[in-house]
């Protein structure tokens, strides 16, 4: 994309999608092909937008898309779309079905509208405290972002997937599971530790205790007890209530190498 202008308008309109969907991982490379070639482009206006968004409208879960809102999606549908600039906001007048590029275009229009608005709901669900959607804006976000999946240690738990997120530069990163057995945290719970080339290996980094509440996804944010170098692998034990200071690895059911 050689045009600085459309490329810039590209690069916010899939961090926004970041944010709010998540991105695929075309678009995930296309991200960050695009933020590599414009890291001047400011995207924290449209994080704070958007927060703000769900700041003023969370407490309004039942509330219909405002009405400012949905013009702009029919203005944009209008120009998108140049046959249905017979829609407009109020009540519509049924047409002859004869018109079928109007109806087309207008039942196009429809389909933005509700998608758009869809997400509206959805996203109201979203808070910004979130670990899930603070985890996609580190992903879209980091440069030097590091991503490793979850594999199984010597004493696995069956099934158990996801990931490791994690900037050095911000010094924070995220944990995703995915049928990972719960735990009950009186017994005993789960404990992350981070292997650092400038630290022994017989001594990671402790990244914090954590408890699985649901085998369906969940994300838990990383908090390292030292700052964080040059990471390459991401363990997990199963330890007494409160964590250990030192493991002895008898129970590691998952690990994460970064690869170089």
């Amino acid at each position: 994309m050689t045009n600085p202008i459309l490329a810039a308008e590209r690069l916010e309109e899939l961090f926004a999608a970041s944010l709010i969907f998540g991105l695929t991982a075309d678009e995930r490379v296309e991200f960050l092909e695009l933020r590599a070639q414009h890291p001047n482009v400011d995207l924290q206006p449209i994080a704070e937008i958007i927060a703000s968004l769900d700041e003023h409208y969370s407490a309004l879960k039942d509330m219909p898309l405002p009405l400012h809102l949905r013009e702009r999606i029919l203005a944009d549908a209008r120009r998108i779309l140049p046959a249905a600039q017979n829609v407009s906001p109020g009540p519509q007048t049924r047409r002859p079905s004869s018109r079928l590029p109007w109806a087309l275009s207008a039942v196009c229009a429809a389909m933005m509208l509700v998608a758009v608005a869809t997400a509206w709901m959805l996203w109201q669900e979203r808070l910004p405290g979130d670990p899930a959607l603070q985890r996609n804006q580190l992903i879209a976000s980091a440069a030097d972002l590091i991503q490793a999946s979850w594999a199984d240690g010597p004493t696995p738990v069956p099934g158990a997937q996801g990931d490791v997120t994690w900037s050095t530069a911000e010094q924070r990163g995220f944990m995703q599971f995915r049928g990972m057995r719960v735990n009950n945290p009186t017994v005993e719970q789960y404990q992350l530790w981070i292997f650092d080339r400038n630290q022994d290996e017989k001594t990671p980094v402790d990244g914090g205790v954590f408890n699985i509440p649901s085998n369906g996804e969940v994300v838990v944010p990383i908090r390292p007890g030292l700052q964080i170098r040059e990471p390459y692998l991401f363990a997990v034990t199963i330890e007494k209530p409160g964590g250990v200071v030192v493991s002895d690895r008898s129970r590691l059911p998952l690990v994460a190498a970064v690869t170089p």
